[in-house]
């Protein structure tokens, strides 16, 4: 613990110390006096700090669709269990929200702990068990203790500065251009280095989870659960229900002098009112059957024709999707066990790769979360703190190499060594050359587009094939330029980013398991556009979804086109031919303008 508070006071201080650098170079090129640029430098971090601080809370009020409730709704106890997690910790009570959609999500916001708001998702609730549902409210609660949510956005606050400077260097007179590098240089560093303390937030506030529920595995297992999306269902006398899931029910009435300590709630009775629960939703599937098959008034008793139940799309039954945190949601299921508790055997399959896929860890370098494997692998060793026992066992994760990585570096390259290349043969013809060339000029931009070409072509090839959920999750030969064409048929149970009114991506659920389906368009505000008027009507459709399973800091499928199964209609995303008729496009002008300009120089 002592080691990641360390590496995030690093962090902050590298970051400090770029931004008051960078500030310094910019304002000394204006040939101010020496303290009003010391001055200056200063005020403008603060200030960007400051304004990000302010106006952070109240931007996400206003996009994000939260009803705000009471603890209670997450569960029977959960008012008196926050109330008694939020005293050890000595933070105050947070609001609770809810997000009334399928995707499970949990963050946390605010400008201080004084007005701290913790929102979870429906889905979230529905999917988790009580234990594993307050480890992730304890998570987010350790986000509080930490304050690092405020942390977090100052951070943000100064490469946003960085980037500011840099713009700015740019037009700050000549011969600065050594400026310009800098200050681009240092914005990426710095870029980076917010990731990277992200991720470090994240592991603290595990930990935080862990000291409050006294179970590392409870976090665990809802970590498997929303990260790989593990909600199973099963058929009970032919109709749906989850196995696991959470629940709902009022809060008992307060009873005066009861102390609201960490585990003041009745757990017996709690127990108790689960098992009832569950055994009401097992006699109502039981008569959702028997409704189904009976014979209508005056029919012939002997009709032996049992017909399949009809329910009304659920999407707390079909189960949920996503991952903690904000801005990282897009991953893929497995199933898990008859006790609704993620499987130790389909996990190992699951982290394959994670842990053998080198994108894997050069992804988690771009994200703002660690590995979920690694995750566990941290919140394992916690156990021994807590005398608990292993949840998964990762000797059992058979190793595995990934093939096609050079490949894929070579494809990931062409692009740059195109540049580079029609640099070189541009500086040499500068170079042999007495008179200008603008032909030259072309030279490498062609070389870049011609190599984005051939990456957006070997990056989208073959056939779709029909396939399972299950069996994309468990491939390790596939990264984000070395796709899988897959045809998957199943249900959209929402949209992934939960609570924003123009999300375009969706989760598709089939009979193993829950994907990401990115709906990708040629242009910005055509995909903005189409979450806005169209994305809404198409969750809890059927469908059948065609398109590119990649990895690479999380599974995924971008879709070419999806076909409605009830009406026939067909959604084309048209990303990759439009990316291939622009990169070709460009191509081709730049080697007629090179053609062109060279035979005019040569002409006079």
């Amino acid at each position: 613990m002592s080691k990641l508070l360390g590496a995030s006071m690093l962090v902050i201080v590298a970051i400090l110390g770029l931004v008051f650098a960078i500030g310094f170079l910019v304002l000394l090129k204006l040939n101010l006096p020496m303290g009003l640029t010391m001055a200056l430098t200063g005020g403008f971090a603060v200030a960007i700090v400051l304004l990000q601080y302010c106006l952070g809370p109240m931007i996400i009020d206003y996009i994000v669709k939260v009803r705000w409730t009471s603890p209670d709704e997450m569960g029977y106890g959960s008012g008196q269990w926050l109330a008694g997690a939020c005293g050890t910790f000595r933070i105050p009570m947070p609001r609770i929200g809810i997000i009334e959609e399928a995707a499970p999500n949990a963050f946390t916001y605010g400008h201080g702990a004084y007005d701290a708001r913790v929102v979870v998702t429906r889905g979230l609730i529905d999917m988790l068990s009580p234990d594993e549902l307050r480890a992730v409210v304890a998570h987010e609660l350790g986000h509080i203790r930490n304050r690092d949510f405020i942390v977090m956005t100052m951070v943000q606050a100064l490469v946003l500065a960085l980037w500011t400077l840099y713009y700015t260097s740019r037009s700050s007179g000549r011969n600065n251009w050594y400026i310009v590098i800098c200050a681009y240089l240092a914005y990426w560093a710095s870029y980076y280095a917010s990731l990277l303390l992200s991720r470090i937030r994240e592991y603290m506030a595990d930990y935080s989870s862990a000291q409050i529920t006294g179970n590392p595995n409870h976090l665990s297992y809802a970590l498997v659960k929303i990260a790989y999306g593990l909600a199973k269902t099963q058929t009970v006398g032919g109709a749906t229900v989850p196995v696991s899931g959470g629940y709902r029910a009022p809060a008992p009435p307060p009873v005066s002098g009861q102390p609201a300590s960490l585990y003041s709630y009745d757990q017996g009775a709690e127990a108790q009112l689960r098992a009832q629960i569950e055994a009401a939703r097992y006699d109502d599937a039981h008569a959702i059957a028997a409704r189904a098959v009976a014979p209508p008034p005056g029919a012939a008793a002997a009709s032996p024709k049992k017909a399949p139940a009809k329910q009304a799309f659920s999407a707390a039954q079909l189960g949920a999707f996503g991952v903690m945190g904000v801005s990282s949601m897009r991953a893929a299921v497995a199933w898990s066990g008859a006790d609704g508790l993620a499987n130790p055997d389909t996990f190992t399959t699951a982290a394959r790769w994670e842990l053998f896929n080198p994108w894997g860890r050069i992804g988690e370098f771009f994200s703002t979360h660690p590995l979920t494997a690694l995750r566990i692998k941290a919140l394992q060793k916690l156990n021994r703190l807590f005398n608990q026992p292993d949840a998964f066992d990762f000797s059992k994760i058979r190793p595995a190499t990934y093939k096609g990585f050079a490949r894929d570096l070579a494809l990931v390259s062409l692009p740059w060594v195109g540049l580079i290349v029609g640099g070189a043969v541009a500086g040499a013809a500068i170079a042999g050359s007495r008179s200008f060339d603008p032909s030259e000029i072309f030279m490498p931009l062609a070389g870049f587009s011609g190599g984005r070409l051939l990456v957006l072509l070997f990056s989208y090839m073959g056939d779709f094939k029909p396939t399972k959920v299950i069996r994309l999750l468990g491939e390790v030969e596939v990264s984000h330029v070395n796709p899988i064409p897959a045809a998957l048929e199943g249900t959209f149970t929402g949209r992934i980013s939960p609570g924003i009114a123009w999300a375009s991506d969706y989760i598709v659920q089939d009979d193993s398991g829950f994907l990401a389906c990115l709906f990708r368009r040629p242009l910005g505000l055509m995909k903005l556009w189409f979450g806005l008027t169209s994305a809404d009507r198409y969750v809890g459709r059927r469908v059948r979804v065609y398109g590119w399973y990649r990895r690479f800091n999380a599974p995924y499928l971008e879709i070419h086109h999806f076909e409605v199964l009830d009406t026939g209609e067909i959604v084309t995303a048209n990303y990759f031919p439009w990316a291939v008729a622009g990169n070709l496009l460009l191509t081709v002008l730049c080697v007629v303008a090179i053609v062109m300009f060279h035979g005019m120089a040569h002409s006079l």
